[in-house]
């Protein structure tokens, strides 16, 4: 079939054209939108948290990844082929998940995403183990984990709320309660996919600067009082309650040195902590400015309460006439911790305190007396555990006995949380030299920090947490596939420690059972050539198999079988019950 045309030129020539019916049908459908054209293509999708042969409890949430080359309109994710919520239809694809509605045991996670011509993909399977435990008190994580996210990191975006989720603690800036939207509570967000974790917003414990009375509330770090009351009905720190800052011997106002600049008349000064009228005005100032406010979360952090005064005297700029000593210092920071945690509980918020110095024994008997207190602290912070990145080298491994006395603190506390910070100046996958002059690298630290950690977290009270991050600090959401990957189950009982000889003399490794494996530290610079596992790991067929980072997502059955174990200078090894 054919049309014809008439079509007379400029210069009034008549022509006659035929257009065939085929190609006027091409010029439709080149001129059509896309959208009329049949869309044959269906989607991909795949999840992405928890990895396959993760274990879960509690509320985690389920993530996937998902496009199309039109769009994707609905996630559905299921568990054995049922439906786990409703669909998902926008991004971030990802559902809150409560483990504790169906019983413990294997499981399959599917993604199903469909598109808007009704094409449908279902993701690779992703299996994974349910595994609450009874009672369900505290965390129910082997490796419950915590996340200090402040500064300078990245603004929030929709994609990681779930992200967040996954953590059982997290300490944060204020000014981020409105990053991933402005019309959306961050807090509230990230508790839509997790409602038990637990957010804390940051503001220094007993210090002030002379700098930031200009700054909004919502970008303060400290209570930012020194001049100005913001309608504190207390007045202004440097106006009305000068006797309330610490002096030297020389009668000068003590400041904190990292956070001051003498040339710029910008100081950060040390307050009277354990005077009852700077108590009470730091918990009136903290209510105006957090408790008061939107971005009210579940507790406050409190930064440098520090249980000793060690360290301290070597960062401000001279040493109080008023607690001269570690045990009055101790005994005066006590005091505040106290009382700044009985005022909060009194506004419904929890307190969480960083203390530090357990590696010391004046620091270690603070902790336990403070724990042993009317008013412990909700949560209890040692930003220096195991392995620091602070000092000489890559990475700081304490000397042994500092490492053990913060082993034992850890698990000593009983009335409050203990969060203890592993940390190395090396990014993932980096290898340097550490304090001892040894090579060190990134994931050793890890395994070397959580495996410290596991010899002393408290399996009945469930109050240990545990975080790791390496060289950019805390503007990163540092998670792990350990975190999901590694389940011992209960521990059998406390650690134990076995003397080795070895080339350097004898050495301590430290070990500990679980119901399902063994965990064991070295933690000194020896070289342990070879570590005689228990007598159930030398039986025919060998049942015990060495988990390490490297293969940390095969099915445990393509793990090596082990009756030993060589263990390196400040390494650990974890062992798998068959």
């Amino acid at each position: 079939m054919r049309f014809l045309v008439a079509w007379t030129t400029a210069g009034g020539k008549a022509i006659t054209l035929a257009l065939r019916a085929l190609t006027i049908a091409l010029l439709l459908a080149a001129a059509l939108p896309c959208a009329a054209q049949s869309d044959t293509t269906p989607p991909t999708v795949a999840i992405v948290s928890p990895p396959s042969g993760a274990t879960l409890c509690g509320t985690v949430p389920i993530v996937a990844r998902a496009s199309d080359d039109v769009g994707v309109v609905g996630v559905q994710f299921k568990h054995d082929g049922m439906d786990i919520g409703a669909e998902k239809t926008t991004a971030p694809y990802a559902v809150s998940a409560n483990t504790t509605a169906v019983a413990n045991g294997s499981y399959t996670l599917t993604a199903v995403a469909r598109d808007a011509a009704g094409n449908a993909t279902v993701s690779a399977p992703v299996t994974v183990t349910v595994a609450n435990p009874t009672p369900a008190s505290g965390s129910c994580k082997f490796i419950p984990s915590f996340l200090v996210y402040l500064g300078g990191g990245p603004a929030l975006v929709a994609d990681d709320a779930p992200k967040l989720a996954k953590f059982d603690g997290i300490e944060i800036d204020r000014f981020r309660f409105n990053e991933i939207s402005p019309n959306v509570n961050a807090w509230a967000e990230i508790k839509s996919y997790n409602p038990n974790v637990q957010i804390f917003l940051y503001v220094t414990g007993p210090e002030d600067s002379n700098y930031h009375d200009g700054l909004p509330q919502v970008y303060l770090n400290d209570i930012a009082r020194y001049d100005v009351s913001r309608g504190h009905p207390m007045g202004s720190l440097n106006g009305d309650h000068p006797e309330l800052f610490l002096l030297g011997s020389a009668g000068n106002r003590i400041y904190y040195t990292p956070q001051s600049n003498v040339a710029t008349n910008q100081y950060w000064y040390l307050m009277d902590f354990s005077a009852a009228t700077y108590q009470a005005y730091w918990l009136t100032a903290v209510k105006a400015d957090i408790v008061d406010q939107p971005w009210i979360a579940d507790g406050v952090f409190a930064d440098n309460c520090t249980a000793t005064n060690v360290i301290d005297f070597g960062a401000y700029s001279a040493v109080p006439t008023k607690y001269p000593d570690n045990a009055r210092w101790s005994g005066a920071m006590n005091s505040f911790a106290g009382a700044i945690t009985a005022g909060l509980h009194g506004y419904g918020q929890k307190l969480w305190c960083n203390r530090g110095d357990t590696r010391f024994a004046g620091g270690s008997a603070a902790w336990g007396n403070l724990d042993a207190s009317a008013s412990p602290p909700d949560v209890l912070l040692e930003e220096g555990a195991f392995a620091v990145m602070w000092g000489v080298g890559d990475v700081q491994f304490y000397q042994e006995s500092d490492w053990k006395r913060q082993v034992d603190t850890m698990a000593a506390i009983r009335n409050s949380s203990v969060a203890m910070i592993s940390h190395t100046k090396l990014s993932e996958g980096q290898a340097g030299t550490d304090n001892w002059g040894q090579p060190v690298t990134f994931w050793q630290t890890l395994w070397y920090s959580l495996g410290s950690f596991l010899l002393a977290k408290n399996d009945q009270l469930r109050n240990s947490y545990f975080m790791f991050n390496g060289g950019s600090g805390y503007d990163k959401i540092w998670w792990y596939d350990e975190y999901d990957m590694i389940y011992l189950g209960g521990s059998v009982g406390p650690y134990a420690v076995t003397p080795i000889d070895t080339s350097s003399g004898p050495t301590n490794v430290y070990w500990r059972e679980f119901e399902k494996g063994y965990v064991y530290v070295n933690p000194t610079p020896n070289n342990v050539a070879s570590v005689t596992l228990p007598q159930a790991c030398q039986a025919t067929p060998n049942p015990c198999r060495q988990l390490t980072h490297d293969n940390l997502l095969s099915p445990p059955s393509d793990l090596p079988a082990v009756t030993a174990v060589t263990l390196s200078g400040h390494n650990a090894a974890i062992i798998l019950k068959m």
